[in-house]
């Protein structure tokens, strides 16, 4: 039992550790007192009886006789009395039995619902838009109309409920600057258990620049103090889905097509495919002046096929020349009866069928008068795909002030079939979804209005517009590329009224639109909040913390808050706003499920300080995620540049490395989970985790138990990214967390581009000539290993590479980065490219650019055992050994590999020369990372056991840093460092601790007099300077043991510190008297393995199909269709099923028939029909084929009469098809009750083949009607239940 208050209501929670003691009033989630009818009055027999059992209690003592006679008197009275209550109590049960199924199918309330409370007061405030309202103690409101006012301020047990009707007839509006929930304030629209029915919306209204602004909340806001409660709760939705098949532009597959043309004289003809609305011919016959083309169009429509689409439309005059053999022709093929009289200068135009006679014929004819036509002369016909897509084709002729136009259209007509994987029955006529971009643009992306569709089942839905783009839906090559499709309307609405244009000092030198929105708010210790299925349009501000939706420094807000039931948002929707999607800011144990985010500006899904953790990210969706203002790392190249009014004095912030990191997912603290999302489109990136060296923002000061860069990773399952400008997953160090100033100018919060990995997937960026690489490859170390790549082939303004580099890379990155097992499909021109200078890669001269490097462990790249891969021009990771790979721009060597951190101080813009001995006239020069800072940064990668000499090009540094990254015990290298002849020095040794900066076995080094001397004693602490040459010589010699991945050794970061003092300002740069004193005969340390003569066999995936529904399973099928040369050559016609073939030699159809209940599959039936026995597949077709089985067809060689096609129609087919004179037929179909949308059929004109199809069928779905024998496992449902638990 709950604790009731003094007012006697249930508590909705548990009292929360960090919570109010505040509680609003009356409704408790899943608790409304309900109506009960009053007892029955007491009848007047009843009052009777009572009255005599009283009488009998006052009786006293009688005689024996009189005694035992008034007992049965009264026995006898009882009985009558007993009878009487008897029939009276069931009278009165039966009655009050009605009276209560009365009111119960009337007037009873639910009391799960929050608008049937009974204390609620029906509250019409009108239309008063100054009006202040405050819901207060006793206030207990119901709205039922719509209403503007100024403002609500809900609190101190106030209570404010939108109305609702079981048929869902309402439709409230309430328009208000801003609504403040607090003290125990509750608003409620629906509940959990009794969802929200009819129209409800909140309008936010007011500008940036007029009225008051609240304090913390600000202006156009919903806000939740402590001790508030706000639940809204819509009608349940499917939030998104993917495409089941592919959506083409225009809505049919080879495209709609236009024409129009002024004075195309004579007879202008199309043929249109009838099966898939595909032109096949376009032709003009001048009838007009030319009697061969009039017997041209005789023999052209001859030839042509029974039931082809014919399109005719006269151009200026077309009657002249024509012969009465070709207008019979048109009369007998297309059943036209307009043609016989056709004059000069009329206009006419014909939709017909061959041979479908006047019934399928649609003409029309206008008179020539005045250079004019009277009108247009209009054919129009609509037609089926096989696919069951509706399409028009329409032919006109029309004459206007002396012009002649004719002209051509094909378009869908009455809406354009989208399938869907899921059921979405839930959808309605009158909703808006998006379909997102399957393209490298996520401006591909494309909102459509759903029209009724009787026609459709609960997996499709029809929409109104004509797709722009091509959306795929189809796993391509097993990778899943189908394109997420939500919903975007709800039946609660929050939305900001918004002005036409962009006013006052809303950044309208970047957006011409008003980005002055509405807000959610919610901040620490509210008592209940829960949002689900609800609209939030035109929400957020281009200010900090104005967001749609915003969970401010809330602190826990699941159990270890003290909340009973966890806080979460479901099933919202957000979109066209202009500030994020959610933010997460100081907060824990949120769940935000199901939710999307479209067309919104900068980081859409925000974890923002830093220490947010424990957070549930399952199945979102974001996309079309835009630039914005707020933080760095927000903003584009102009934004960037532009706005720099928080970096120290004139600095200039660099776009690449500073700004431009926008994405759909900002996870900055790796201890949260992501199950199931999708980043479908961002300007930047799609999913980028970053860990913050201490925590920012409002944060600040609050101490983590362990370091983000240190924690493990939450759950990361099956989410998907694509169509991102950057990449699709990065992971970064973090971004900047101290103020601008002289020693760092840059702004406080942008990029701090110390360490990033980079996996590109699939649709990596939307420029025609950006370079495409599958994996990205940044600093490390990252492991690669049995992966699988196919076509990534270049183009001639295009690079492509399966594998490649960050571009335009200021850092490093580590020779530990290991790719092994990976394969490369037969369409890979490129494995491998290290950029050349150009477009996009500029000139290719940073840091990372010259050191990008990456070991193949296996030879699975290059074809050499245990070899590392460089840039080309790369001469200090060289040997003579060494194989030049050209055409990527690379390096292929044996040897062993580290890396020397140089770290210099006070001096800005210090560029540092570094050579190897064995190859002085190969330098390579290093601009450092924060150039213009006072500690500029260097990291080339080096070959171990060789000598390297540095040099400056300014005065050498007073204080230099020389750390050992990635070397093993015993690994070393020489070093000799360019200073003035008459310089002294103090060479320090230590281990540095970087978790807190402390040094430790602290050790000076000693001079020596000779370089020999020094060659003898490198394990001991010596340096040795010569002054002829100013080279101070040391070994830098490994020490400890380096763990794991780690890039120091396990006792710490073993470091050389170099002061140095001197007087001299000269430039010190010592090549010329270094070499060829120093310069060496190139060698290798280690020998360079032998090519590979074999293929690795057991590289790449073992995965068949990466699909984001991995709890189904699919049938990998591919058909290879050979066409009439390739026959004769010998080619084989192949239906491979699950990496088995099966095969037909000679002409005929090669039919398999496939348990589709079965896994991995089973096959019932393989049947091969010759030529001379297809006249029995059809009988076959139609009777044969047991239920629940999947058909799979393939002809081989050129069957004129290939007569099967109303057999295909209960297997899959709208309509039945063409399936005259082809080259090739396949086909894949299903026998049961249920049209899949994978059911397709594929032709080729005759001599043509298909080529290799290949397609992936779902098993064992409950639509197959196949018996369960057991749960099918979610893995994606056990992890977020997992999740759910630890909350």
């Amino acid at each position: 039992m709950h604790a009731t208050d003094s007012r006697g209501h249930s508590p909705a929670f548990l009292q929360p550790q960090n919570g109010s003691s505040h509680r609003s009033s009356g409704y408790v989630p899943g608790k409304v007192v309900p109506l009960r009818p009053p007892p029955p009055p007491k009848s007047q027999a009843s009052a009777k009886l009572t009255s005599i059992r009283q009488e009998a209690r006052a009786t006293f003592a009688f005689s024996t006789e009189e005694q035992q006679a008034q007992r049965e008197s009264q026995k006898q009275k009882r009985h009558k009395n007993t009878f009487i209550c008897f029939a009276i109590t069931s009278f009165s049960f039966f009655i009050a039995l009605a009276v209560i199924l009365g009111i119960s199918s009337k007037y009873a309330p639910d009391e799960n619902c929050p608008d049937q409370n009974p204390r609620l007061r029906n509250w019409d405030p009108g239309q008063d838009s100054a009006e202040q309202v405050v819901i207060k103690e006793g206030d207990m409101f119901r709205l039922t109309s719509d209403a503007t006012v100024n403002s609500v301020v809900i609190q101190d047990g106030g209570l404010l409920v939108f109305g609702d009707d079981k048929d869902g007839s309402r439709n409230i509006t309430l328009r208000t600057r801003y609504i403040l929930i607090k003290d125990g304030g509750a608003l409620h629209i629906g509940a959990e258990k009794c969802r929200y029915k009819s129209k409800a919306t909140i309008a936010l209204y007011g500008k940036s620049d007029e009225g008051e602004s609240m304090p913390i909340f600000g202006k156009k806001f919903i806000g939740v103090e402590a001790g508030g409660t706000l639940e809204i709760h819509g009608a349940q939705k499917v939030s998104w889905t993917l495409l089941a098949r592919t959506l083409p532009s225009s809505g049919l597959t080879f495209g709609s097509h236009a024409f129009e043309k002024d004075f195309s004289r004579g007879l202008n003809v199309r043929i249109i495919d009838q099966d898939t609305a595909k032109i096949l011919e376009s032709a003009r016959f001048d009838t007009h002046e030319y009697h061969n083309e009039s017997r041209r169009l005789q023999e052209f429509l001859r030839v042509q096929d029974p039931g082809r689409i014919v399109a005719i439309a006269v151009g200026d005059s077309a009657a002249k020349s024509l012969l009465q053999g070709t207008i019979q022709m048109i009369q007998d093929r297309l059943g036209s009866k307009l043609i016989q009289g056709l004059g000069y200068r009329q206009a006419w135009a014909l939709v017909g069928v061959i041979d479908g006679g006047s019934t399928s014929c649609n003409e029309s004819v206008r008179n020539y008068e005045n250079h004019s036509s009277g009108g247009k002369a209009l054919a129009q016909r609509e037609f089926y795909t096989v696919d069951g897509q509706k399409f028009a084709v329409t032919a006109y002729s029309e004459w206007i002030e002396g012009v002649s136009l004719s002209g051509f259209r094909v378009e869908v007509v009455d809406g354009v079939k989208l399938h869907l994987l899921d059921d979405v029955s839930s959808w309605k006529p009158g909703d808006q979804i998006v379909v997102a971009s399957t393209d490298y643009s996520m401006y591909q992306a494309e909102e459509f209005t759903l029209l009724p569709c009787p026609e459709c089942n609960r997996f499709q839905v029809k929409v109104k517009e004509a797709p722009q783009f091509l959306h795929m839906g189809e796993i391509t090559d097993g990778v899943d590329m189908r394109a997420e499709v939500g919903i975007l309307t709800r039946n609660v609405v929050i939305r900001g009224e918004m002005e036409d244009s962009c006013y006052a000092g809303n950044q309208c030198q970047f957006f011409d639109y008003d980005t002055f929105g509405g807000h959610v708010m919610i901040r620490k210790n509210f008592t209940s909040v829960h949002l689900s299925y609800v609209e939030l349009k035109h929400m957020g501000q281009q200010q900090l913390g104005r967001y749609p939706v915003h969970f401010h420094l809330c602190g826990d807000v699941d159990y270890k808050g003290g909340y009973r039931h966890a806080t979460f948002v479901d099933g919202l929707s957000i979109h066209h706003s202009f500030s994020r999607c959610i933010t997460v800011h100081g907060t824990n144990g949120l769940l935000i499920k199901d939710t999307i985010g479209f067309d919104t500006l900068g980081h859409c899904f925000f974890l923002e300080d830093g220490v947010e953790q424990r957070n549930t990210l399952f199945h979102n969706l974001g996309l079309l995620t835009k630039p914005g203002t707020l933080l760095p790392t927000d903003r584009n190249n102009s934004m960037c540049t532009t706005m720099r009014d928080r970096v120290f004095g004139n600095y200039v912030p660099v776009p690449a490395t500073d700004c431009m990191a926008v994405s759909t997912f900002w996870i900055a603290h790796p201890n949260n989970n992501l199950i199931s999302n999708a980043a479908a489109g961002s300007q930047d990136a799609g999913i980028w985790y970053l860990f913050h060296k201490e925590p920012t923002g409002e944060s600040s000061g609050l101490q983590l138990l362990a370091k983000p860069e240190l924690t493990p990773l939450g759950i990361f399952y099956n989410n998907r990214v694509h169509s991102n400008f950057k990449a699709g997953l990065f992971i970064d160090k973090g971004v900047k967390t101290t103020n601008a100033s002289s020693a760092d100018p840059r702004e406080y919060l942008c990029l701090d581009n110390s360490a990033r990995f980079a996996d590109n997937g699939i649709g990596l960026t939307f420029a025609r000539t950006f370079p495409i690489r599958g994996f990205q490859i940044y600093d490390g170390p990252i492991h690669l290993t049995r992966c699988t790549f196919k076509k990534y082939v270049p183009t001639p303004d295009r690079y492509t590479s399966a594998i490649g580099f960050l571009m335009k890379n200021p850092w490093q990155i580590t020779p530990r980065n290991n790719i092994s097992l990976v394969k490369f499909g037969p369409h890979v021109s490129l494995n491998v490219f290290f950029g050349k200078p150009g477009p996009w890669f500029e000139d290719c001269e940073l840091d990372g650019d010259k050191n990008s490097i990456f070991h193949d462990i296996d030879g699975s790249v290059t074809g050499y055992k245990d070899a590392y891969v460089g840039r080309i021009d790369n001469y200090l990771i060289r040997h003579p050994s060494c194989v030049n790979i050209t055409k990527w721009n690379a390096v292929v060597c044996s040897g062993n590999y580290a890396q020397v951190y140089v770290q210099t101080w006070s001096t800005q813009n210090l560029t540092m020369t570094i050579t190897r001995d064995e190859y002085p006239s190969y330098p390579m020069v290093l601009r450092g990372i924060n150039q213009k800072a006072a500690f500029p940064q260097y990291q080339p990668v080096l070959m171990l056991e060789k000598g390297y000499t540095i040099h400056w090009n300014g005065p050498a540094p007073r204080t230099a840093f020389l750390y050992l990254i990635n070397f093993n015990k015993n690994d070393w290298i020489r070093v000799g460092l360019c200073y003035p002849s008459n310089t002294s020095f103090q060479v320090t040794f230590g281990f540095l601790q970087r978790h807190n900066g402390s040094l430790s076995r602290m050790e000076e080094y000693e001079p020596v007099h000779s370089l020999e001397e020094l060659q003898r004693k490198q394990s001991e602490r010596k340096f040795y300077f010569d002054s002829n040459t100013g080279l101070l010589f040391l070994y830098l010699k490994a020490k400890s043991h380096r763990d794991g991945h780690s890039y120091c050794s396990s006792q710490g970061c073993e470091r050389v510190k170099i002061q140095a003092a001197t007087d001299s300002k000269d430039i010190s740069n010592c090549m010329a008297r270094a070499y060829p004193q120093y310069a060496r005969k190139p060698s290798a340390l280690k020998r360079m393995p032998s090519m590979l003569t074999r293929l690795c066999q057991d590289c790449g995936t073992r995965q068949v199909v990466f699909t984001s529904d991995p709890h189904k399973s699919y049938l990998p099928v591919q058909f290879q269709s050979p066409s009439k040369a390739e026959t004769q050559r010998g080619d084989l016609t192949i239906i491979s099923v699950n990496g088995t073939d099966f095969t037909i030699q000679n002409a005929g159809v090669l039919l398999l028939i496939v348990d589709a209940c079965s896994v991995p599959f089973r096959l019932m039936e393989k049947k091969i029909f010759s030529p001379a026995d297809v006249s029995r597949m059809e009988e076959y077709l139609r009777t044969g084929i047991p239920r629940r089985s999947i058909v799979l067809l393939s002809t081989r060689g050129e069957i004129k009469h290939l007569n099967i096609s109303d057999s295909l129609v209960p297997l899959g087919l709208a309509k039945p098809a063409h399936l005259y004179n082809k080259g090739s037929t396949v086909f894949l179909g299903f026998s049961g009750n249920f049209k899949p949308s994978w059911a397709k059929l594929f032709t080729s004109p005759a001599g043509q083949g298909l080529g290799l199809l290949e397609q992936f069928l779902p098993l064992q779905l409950d639509e197959y009607g196949c018996p369960r024998a057991s749960v099918v496992r979610r893995r994606d449902l056990e992890l977020f239940m997992q999740t759910a638990r630890a909350h």
